[in-house]
């Protein structure tokens, strides 16, 4: 039975990608023929994955899909008009299912690529669903069945790979025969191998055995050239010269012979791994729209939560990708998405007010830039992003100085939006704010040996465009000296190499530039960046070798000691154990069996910015000399408690009101470095403490977070609207998170 479950599961995983699919695909569709054909197509497929569910006994999914083939059944039949409370409920019930299925018993699924609400009540057919369910209201599961989900995010079907430990993937058995005849065509390089090993130990045997005859020789030539005993005859001397003439032209011959045999061997197995690595390739390749896909429901399920209206297109999606590349790349995308919809797309009402259409658009698009490099923009016509509130909101978190910000130019300014822990969102809740998202993004695509920028036009949209690899494995680098090291940069950074008289070296602003493509490009040591401690270049040398690298939109000139050319090399990942050092991405083994580092060119620009002394960076924000005190004001004792206790365990120095109108006073007769409200409270809530604290200019940038049970659209809305810096909900209220609040707003 087990093992008929992780088949069912994998044949379910289908059926629900399919169906999410021709869901989304049925709620865009405006002519009703192919609507017809969507109804016909989905009603097939849960007819399906009915029969499959009652073969492995398990009747609840069995019983759901029983209850969507009724109402795709009335819908086919006319009877049940296609509006939006439908497609929310056939979104549910193929949510239910995935929850039903891919569960582990005994353990929480893993997180969601959508942002799934807590799993709905079931109602019979033609009932509206009942309210989402508490965790005590979890039922025991029937025998045969699987256990009921907890009320957390369902797992979507099209994010889970693995199957009980064990990961699938679905192989052409073209490319399988392929394979295997290669596999076969190896045997007789094998066998050439042998050959060759025999002629070689038959050489070394032959010299082996003239061993004795070249000591006695070399041991009479001693003799004779120094004079000691009776010289050789002139018999013995010609017939050692002619044995020894025989045996090198013998040894001549098998090495030639050899030689042939090795290039033949050389040039076979070139030619036979060169397409068995391809095809090998082939088997990791998906295409984009396996990871595609899933997110137009993550839009529309955004939408809904946030009340905005949007339409994800997708481009590329049949483009194939490295699956590893597409898996590593779900994090940053899902980030990506989620920021569009959160920050960028503005709702119906806004939009109509600037003359734009109620729906949002949101693009995905993946091109090819070479053979193994392609370009994914994420592109949307929303708000897009002010470069001035992006450079305030460096200046507030010391990521610039005043100086720095005035010489930065808008499209550099964008870019730290990537760093960690900044955001100008006004407002920190559960889905954003934390100035994390677009950090990790960043992270990710460095990992893959890729970056990311971003362009905008503020009221008109903007666009992140990542460049990344399609594959993994071979990658072309260039190898350098460095000092007594070597070390390799991916090609594909590398705008070009050069060898220049140090002369052209010059100083501006206490820095080396070098004049390289028109341009003046900053001049850096590869081995300063790198901390060796040895000394790039040798002073008396003429010439400087320097090689030219392009990260995102940023040019660095490296010196380096040579430039030993170009290599296709194996890239081999650090280990767990060095999962991230600074400027190294990972490492391959040379032919000569020395193994070098392949450094992360993302990496060096950063750090050869620092080391230059650019002034984009402040020093680091001076450390706290004193407790922070915060003031916290909750109606109910034992959600005041609790706050206090975790805050003063984390260090604070805490005071407490009990209501809205007690903390107002204390505020006004003591001073606190924060607020932590609840919302609902008696005589002040927490939306008019708030609106009262910025209503009086002393309290103007005094942070405030509201803690509450009160989630919905509106209430965030108002948070902002009063001046909150943070909303936090009680439903899935995490100390740690509270902390985290905290520390990025003090």
């Amino acid at each position: 039975m087990r093992e008929l479950l992780e088949t069912f599961r994998l044949e379910a995983q289908d059926h629900l990608d399919s169906a999410s699919t021709l869901l989304i695909s049925l709620e865009r569709e405006p002519e009703q023929p192919e609507k017809q054909r969507l109804v016909e197509s989905l009603l097939r497929r849960m007819h399906t994955l009915k029969g499959a569910a009652h073969a492995v006994n398990l009747g609840e999914v069995a019983l759901i899909c029983q209850d969507l083939e009724s109402l795709l059944s009335e819908v086919k039949r006319g009877e049940l008009a296609l509006e939006v409370a439908i497609y929310d409920r056939l979104h549910r019930e193929i949510d239910l299912l995935a929850a039903r299925i891919f569960q582990h018993p005994g353990a929480s699924p893993p997180a969601a690529t959508q942002v799934a609400p807590a799993e709905p009540q079931r109602a019979p057919h033609g009932a509206p669903p009942a309210p989402p369910r508490g965790a005590a209201a979890c039922a025991q599961p029937a025998p045969g069945e699987l256990p009921p989900a907890p009320p957390a995010a369902a797992p979507r079907p099209q994010e889970r790979r693995e199957i009980a430990g064990s990961e699938t993937v679905r192989v052409p058995t073209r490319l399988l025969e392929s394979l295997l005849l290669q596999a076969e065509e190896l045997v007789s390089t094998k066998l050439a191998a042998a050959t060759l090993q025999e002629e070689l130990n038959q050489a070394s045997r032959l010299l082996t055995e003239r061993a004795w005859a070249r000591s006695r020789a070399q041991e009479l030539a001693g003799y004779a050239l120094r004079g000691q005993g009776p010289p050789p005859s002139p018999q013995r001397v010609a017939s050692l010269l002619q044995d020894f003439c025989d045996t090198e032209r013998e040894s001549e011959a098998r090495l030639r012979g050899l030689e042939r045999l090795a290039e033949r061997n050389q040039h076979n197995l070139a030619a036979l791994i060169a397409p068995l690595l391809a095809e090998m390739k082939q088997l990791q390749l998906l295409p984009f729209a396996t990871l595609s896909d899933p997110f137009s429901k993550l839009v529309r399920d955004l939408g809904r939560e946030l009340g905005k209206e949007a339409e994800l297109v997708c481009r590329g999606a049949e483009l194939e990708v490295d699956r590893r590349i597409l898996s590593e790349l779900k994090e940053p995308l899902l980030h990506l998405v989620r920021n569009v919809m959160d920050h960028g797309i503005e709702s119906p009402l806004r939009r109509e007010e600037s003359g734009k259409p109620r729906r949002g658009s949101v693009a995905i698009e993946l091109r090819l830039l070479d053979a193994n490099h392609a370009r994914l923009t994420v592109r949307d016509d929303g708000r897009g992003i002010d470069p001035a509130q992006v450079k305030a909101t460096a200046l507030r978190l010391e990521l610039l100085t005043p100086e720095a910000a005035g010489q930065l130019s808008d499209a550099d300014a964008l870019q730290l939006v990537f760093e960690s822990g900044f955001s100008t969102s006004p407002l920190i809740t559960s889905l954003s704010g934390r100035g994390v998202g677009l950090a990790i993004v960043r992270e990710s695509l460095e990992r893959l040996g890729g970056d990311v920028t971003v362009s905008s036009r503020p009221g008109l949209g903007c666009e992140f465009t990542m460049t990344l690899p399609l594959s993994f494995a071979l990658i072309r680098a260039l190898l350098v000296s460095v000092g007594k090291r070597s070390a390799l940069l991916p090609a594909g950074n590398v705008e070009l190499t050069a060898r220049l008289p140090r002369e052209e070296i010059r100083q501006v602003e206490n820095r080396d530039t070098v004049l390289l493509t028109g341009e003046v490009c900053s001049l850096v040591s590869l081995s300063g960046v790198l901390e060796l401690g040895e000394q790039t270049g040798a002073g008396e040398e003429p010439y400087q070798q320097v090689v030219l690298v392009r990260a995102a939109e940023r040019r660095i000139a490296f010196a380096v000691d040579q430039v030993l050319g170009v290599q296709e090399v194996l890239v081999k990942p650090l280990g767990s154990q060095l999962a991230r050092v600074r400027n190294v991405s990972g490492a391959t083994v040379l032919g000569d069996g020395s193994v070098v580092p392949i450094l992360n060119v993302n990496d060096l620009v950063r750090s050869a910015l620092h080391s230059a002394g650019s002034g984009a960076r402040a020093a680091a924000p001076p450390g706290k000399g004193r407790r922070l005190s915060i003031l916290v004001a909750e109606d109910s004792i034992t959600s005041r408690t609790l706050l206090k206790n975790i805050l003063e365990a984390a260090g604070y120095q805490v005071a407490t009101a009990y209501d809205g109108a007690d903390a107002l006073t204390q505020l006004r007769s003591a001073s606190f470095d924060l607020v932590v409200s609840d919302v609902e409270m008696p005589r002040l809530d927490g939306f008019q403490l708030t609106a009262a604290l910025r209503s009086e200019a002393r309290f103007a940038d005094l942070p405030v977070i509201l803690v509450t049970g009160l989630e919905s659209r509106s209430d965030r809305e108002r948070g902002i609207e009063v001046g909150a810096n943070a909303y936090v909900v009680k439903s899935g209220f995490d100390q740690t998170s509270l902390i985290e609040v905290i520390e990025r707003l003090t």
